[in-house]
């Protein structure tokens, strides 16, 4: 895709995008990147922050969650004031992750409707948990039932589904299956991230109805924090401007290797 400016490749109309999620002390993702991709896609956000995370070289070191009834009504008064999309992320713990799926229920879900886009973030890159045995539990039991569109990467769809996340590397009918396995428990849509995977850079899309289509992306030289964070925000303004599911996968992808290409240049 050539063009990866969303502003002047749909509609002038700005979309207000509601973003659950936790901040990273760092900066460097959780709201900060959800922020700079819904001004990059020229949408407006109001951020209701889950936690306060203190991250270092080593990983997490404090999780600093909210009360998931905080954040929660915070949410609703957004709702309230209405939004065209929903972007949720970091989900603290089970009570954080049924409180986004009642949260989500009050929405509509789907694509076609208000479009909620769930970036998955069962751990940070550096090392630690954000989610628990019972978090991820409460994922696959109350949240992805409500009609999300799921955004994983490869270990996260591996976690999710049960499968272990080099087989899923290796093997693209692997991510294909474990992508259906999502749809099967009711995800809207399913857009599967290959870059941790070797080789050709590979994003899977699924959505109801369809057959499961692949992009093949440039793969670029860099390193860049929070590129799941970003992604699944310019995803979810995408759809909010009447993308589908393909395109705004593509759109959003080829944002980020840009963002990507420039870290490797600098």
């Amino acid at each position: 895709m050539e063009k990866t400016d969303l502003k002047s490749a749909t509609s002038s109309e700005s979309p207000r995008l509601l973003v659950v999620a936790g901040k990273d002390s760092s900066g460097g993702a959780g709201v900060d990147a959800d922020l700079e991709a819904a001004r990059w896609a020229g949408a407006s956000a109001v951020v209701v922050v889950t936690a306060e995370t203190q991250q270092g070289p080593g990983g997490l070191v404090e999780l600093g969650a909210r009360r998931p009834g905080e954040w929660a009504r915070e949410a609703e008064l957004a709702l309230e004031a209405g939004v065209d999309a929903v972007k949720i992320g970091l989900l603290p713990g089970a009570e954080h992750v049924e409180a986004a799926a009642e949260l989500i229920r009050k929405v509509g879900g789907g694509i076609k409707a208000v479009p909620v886009v769930v970036d998955p973030v069962l751990a940070p890159t550096l090392g630690g948990r954000f989610l628990d045995e019972g978090g991820v539990e409460a994922f696959k039991q109350a949240l992805i039932p409500t009609g999300c569109v799921l955004t994983p990467n490869l270990e996260e769809a591996a976690e999710l589904t049960g499968r272990a996340s080099s087989l899923l590397a290796e093997h693209p009918q692997a991510r294909l299956d474990a992508a259906q396995e999502l749809m099967e428990l009711g995800a809207a849509g399913v857009l599967l991230k290959g870059g941790h995977a070797e080789g050709e850079l590979l994003e899977l899309v699924c959505a109801p109805g369809v057959d499961p289509e692949w992009l093949s992306l440039e793969r670029r030289s860099g390193s860049l924090r929070g590129t799941g964070c970003r992604h699944s925000t310019a995803v979810a303004v995408s759809l909010a401007r009447g993308l589908g599911l393909l395109e705004a996968a593509g759109v959003a992808s080829a944002w980020i290797g840009s963002l990507i290409g420039a870290q490797g240049a600098s």
